[in-house]
């Protein structure tokens, strides 16, 4: 495998240099309404040297040596398109769009978006408001010019750019207010599956921006796309065939005087390469726990302490399971360096025959520390006339976390000819985090009043990792005997997986007069658990485009196809506890992990007689209902039309069918004494119509309008950890999350209006209203039983509504002198509401009789901004980037009985960067998070603020460079 992948890369580097001096020009030739010409010739004047745009999307691309040169695009019926003065520099691509006015005979430079790009080939703003001006539906696209621009290193950092979308934790995408529940994220038109069991969405910061060519936003369906978005479709688009040799390194670091060069950095020993980012073995669970003979001899039971007094086969083995396990409590102290990361690529174009084929392939790694301390806080509604609430707990938080990121993607791309086009390419990402999390302080539960001599403590210790491998397949067939009917086909397989080897925790309370104690009948005993998540998805879809009535209009078609995606998944959890039959109490041990579970306090410590005395010792906690195997399969096929019907009218109209089958086994539920009632199935079937309605204003004086309107049906499925009929535990103190078997799937009617104006290339100024009704609405809410647990049910409706506005501007109108400043910005406003369940509202105005019947949807702030200004001047080689983003309180977790909800403080954010480019190098120094806002959890009870968490990152200053041909 590896002479292989050194021999492609070398014969990749061999042929480039062999065509390294020269240039490329490349683009896309589009009519007066944009919408591609295919087939048409692009010529460098008096010569042969050229291309044809291609039968898919419209576009060409040749290579010439440098030099300056008239170019010449034709088109039968068009005059010809003479453009004079395009220049062409070795190892660069020029971008060169061509639009066709209908008035050809002479050079209309207005209408042409002509781009000279150094190191890299980048499609830039202009092309992108391009394909969104003539979409289908309502969209908001982000080039990767200006993904680079802003520093954006994943591509959900780039998502917190477009109109109306938040990213929550870094990594889901909220947009107009809806979780990741409500919106879909495919990778060149493929279902990007999630690697997190409490998620529907994918993790965004797996997908690093290196590879990407745009991302685009659907805010309004239409039946070609995943029925069940309602936010918003988020399609990330891959970098297509390259057009020449092209090389480049990069190499950045970051200094964050709160995260880096701290002393006193916790860590763990995760084996050797944990710096990657994998467990080597060093945090698997260990081969003597599956042996027979534990369960055999209850040796992981409470009563082998009793037994192994006098049976040695007993003691042996718990001696064994103590010694195999080791010390996982453990700590080290270290300081933390700065943040660094390192990326590669290569890529060629080859002629095999007549026959284009193209070659990518990208490496990258990173490695980000994390330190922050702040506050963890709890409380409930204890009712009654005390207008206040009740603590639970009130701890200080320390946590220090490394972050290794290790990525790459290798691609092909055949062009056989002009009408058709096969791909294959591989995805690799892998993240893992490594984390010490430490709280102490005052836990009423255990009358800890949070003084020097009396506090709780609990400390966490966790190794997760996070992978995804995509394989995929994908072509574009364009049948010109058969009308310019077109087919595009594609499909994957995803492997994703989620793994925590040896999560650790470890609590005990400091009392005065009693000392350290860890009180089983308090709060949970130091426990190690191992779990893994294991997703394999399967997915295909092919599109038949059939252009009709093409005298009438271009764009009128007829198009079908349909979607096959299974995924099946295997999730396992195990748990193990320790108990103290004869050993060191905690307070005896000095309160030191290292004597406590040392092995002279570990399994057998010595001998009384004839009996064994048993010390610390290992249980098996492991509850069988808490794994659990599922498989989601959705198959779904459309039919939709587009159709102009007057001179400014375009229609666009179909129906999508999606049938939703999802099963999910508790491993309590398998066997002849399994309990059926662990067993969660959805089988059902629904129609999704749409109609979109775009009316295409004259242009004047090179001004153009849409006015877009749309009625569109969608749903909302629950993923199958939300059906999985177990709970879930995480930091001690928290509620256990149960799943709910009998989730319904949820209906929206989406109804949507935008109106955009497009001044110029580049600027846009544009206006939303949109509003959503929801039937059975997924949403979280708390179990009736003895102690707080929560789950999820289908509530009986909710409703959003909200407006967006947009504007993005050259200001060059203002000055010649500002021409190479764009501003942009955009704000949207939303409210939503939805029903509160009815047990959980009894329950809650039995507490407090003035409990609301309603809340927001979680994630959902009322106000989200976006403030932009970019400099960018290709001929002096700067370009600069100052980026603001603003959002108010979201929902972020419900709170108990009567007890207020708890929400995201809205915070704003300041981001800066400035690039320079010298011949191929280019430099880049970037600040972020310069206003460092406190990252805050509360609520507010008759006038006063509760504070549950509350901590802040730090400011961060980047310096980069790369070197690219």
């Amino acid at each position: 495998m590896t002479n292989s992948l050194f021999t492609t890369l070398l014969l990749l580097v061999l042929s480039g240099l062999a065509y390294g001096q020269q240039g490329a020009v490349s683009g896309t030739v589009l009519d007066e309404d944009g919408f591609p010409m295919l087939g048409a010739n692009v010529l460098i004047q008096g010569t042969t040297i050229g291309a044809q745009t291609d039968f898919i999307e419209g576009k060409y691309q040749f290579k010439a040596d440098p030099g300056t040169y008239t170019i010449v695009a034709s088109y039968v019926g068009f005059g010809d398109k003479v453009i004079e003065g395009v220049v062409v520099k070795a190892k660069e691509t020029t971008i060169l769009d061509i639009a066709f006015t209908g008035e050809e005979g002479g050079v209309n430079l207005d209408e042409l978006n002509v781009e000279v790009v150094g190191t890299r080939l980048e499609r830039g703003e202009v092309a992108v408001l391009k394909l969104r001006q003539n979409s289908d539906k309502v969209q908001d696209v982000i080039s990767s010019q200006e993904i680079s621009r802003i520093g954006a290193g994943t591509a959900a950092a780039a998502l917190t750019k477009v109109t109306g979308t938040t990213v929550v934790d870094g990594k889901y995408v909220y947009v107009r207010g809806l979780g990741d529940r409500y919106s879909a994220t495919t990778l060149n038109g493929l279902r990007l599956p999630s690697v997190d069991p409490y998620r529907n969405a994918a993790q965004l910061d797996l997908i690093p921006t290196n590879l990407l060519d745009n991302i685009v936003a659907s805010k309004t369906f239409t039946p070609d796309l995943p029925g069940d978005f309602t936010g918003g479709s988020v399609n990330i688009k891959l970098k297509a065939l390259p057009e020449r040799f092209t090389w480049g390194v990069s190499l950045s670091t970051a200094y964050n005087p709160q995260n880096n060069f701290q002393s006193d950095f916790q860590t763990f020993d995760a084996g050797d390469r944990a710096w990657l980012g994998y467990n080597d073995g060093t945090l698997d669970r260990p081969a003597i726990l599956t042996d027979p003979r534990l369960e055999e001899l209850g040796v992981l039971s409470r009563s082998a302490a009793r037994v192994a007094r006098r049976d040695n086969e007993v003691a042996n083995l718990v001696e064994q399971v103590g010694t195999d396990l080791g010390n996982g409590f453990l700590r080290s102290t270290d300081a933390s360096p700065m943040d660094y990361s390192i990326s590669a690529n290569i890529g060629n174009q080859f002629q095999v025959g007549t026959m284009p084929v193209g070659v990518f392939a990208s490496l990258g790694y990173s490695r980000d520390y994390s330190y922050n301390t702040g506050i963890r806080g709890n409380y409930v509604n204890p009712g009654g006339e005390g207008g206040l609430l009740q603590r639970t707990f009130e701890l200080d938080s320390e946590s220090s976390q490394q972050s290794p990121t290790l990525n790459g993607m290798f691609g092909m791309t055949f062009k056989p000819s002009p009408a058709n086009t096969i791909s294959a390419y591989a995805i690799y990402s892998h993240q893992a985090f490594q984390e010490v999390f430490d709280v102490q302080g005052a836990y009423d539960d255990f009358n800890a009043s949070g003084t020097e001599n009396d506090f709780f403590r609990s400390t966490t210790s966790s190794f997760m990792e996070r992978e995804m491998r995509n394989y995929v397949a994908e072509g574009a067939h364009t049948f010109k005997g058969l009308g310019n009917t077109k087919i595009d086909w594609a499909a994957n397989y995803v492997q994703s997986q989620q793994l925590e080897p040896d999560l650790r925790f470890f609590a005990y309370a400091q009392q005065e007069g009693a000392g350290a104690q860890i009180n089983a009948s308090q709060f949970t005993e130091p426990s190690r658990f191992y779990r893994d998540l294991n997703d394999d998805s399967y997915q295909g879809k092919v599109d038949v485009t059939v252009p009709v009535l093409q005298s009438k209009s271009r764009g009128n078609a007829i198009k079908f196809g349909g979607l096959y995606n299974t995924k099946e998944r295997d999730f396992n959890e195990f748990s193990y506890q320790y108990v103290n039959r004869d050993g060191l109490s905690l307070e005896e041990a000095g309160v030191d992990p290292a004597v406590y579970f040392g092995p002279d306090n570990v399994g057998i410590i010595g001998e009384n007689g004839t009996r064994n005395e048993v010390g610390v010792y290992v249980t098996n906690s492991t509850r069988l209902i808490n794994s659990y195997t599922g498989e989601s399969t959705v198959g779904a096929g459309y039919i939709m039309g587009t159709f102009e019907v007057f001179k400014r009218l375009k229609v666009i109209a179909g129906v999508r069918s999606e049938m939703t089958q999802i099963d999910v086994v508790s491993d309590a539920a398998l066997g002849e004494n399994g309990d059926p009632s662990l067993r969660a199935n959805i089988d059902t079937t629904a129609f999704l119509p749409a109609l979109n309605l775009v009316y295409r204003f004259g242009r004047e004086g090179g001004v153009s309008s849409n006015l877009r309107a749309s009625f569109t049906q969608t749903l909302a499925r629950p993923n199958m950890r939300e059906v999985a009929p177990f709970g879930s535990f995480g930091f001690i103190g928290e509620p256990p999350v149960f799943g709910n078997p009998d989730l319904q799937l949820t209906s929206v009617n989406n109804y949507d209006l935008r109106y955009e104006i497009f001044p110029s290339a580049g600027d846009v100024i544009a206006a939303s209203v949109f509003y959503k009704q929801f039937t059975n609405p997924i949403v979280n809410t708390f179990r009736p039983a003895g102690e707080l647990q929560y789950t999820w049910v289908n509530a009986s409706e909710a409703n959003l509504v909200g407006l967006e506005v947009e504007l993005r501007k050259n200001l060059g109108f203002v000055t010649p002198g500002l021409r190479n400043f764009t501003f942009s910005g955009n704000f949207t406003f939303i409210e939503s509401n939805q029903d509160i369940d009815a047990d959980e509202l009894a329950q809650s105005r039995d507490v407090d009789p003035e409990f609301t019947d309603e809340r927001p949807f979680a994630g959902q702030s009322n106000f989200i901004s976006n403030i932009n200004l970019s400099y960018d001047n290709q001929e002096a080689g700067w370009d600069a980037y100052l980026a603001f983003n603003h959002f108010s309180d979201r929902l972020s977790a419900i709170g108990g009985a009567g007890t207020p909800d708890i929400y995201e403080n809205g915070r704003a954010t300041l981001d800066l960067s400035i690039g320079k480019t010298i011949g191929n190098f280019k430099l880049s120094l970037r600040g972020r998070n310069l206003l460092n806002p406190d990252f805050r959890l509360s609520s507010e009870f008759r006038g006063q603020e509760y504070i549950y968490s509350n901590y802040r990152r730090g400011r961060e200053v980047s310096l980069g460079v790369s070197y690219s041909l």
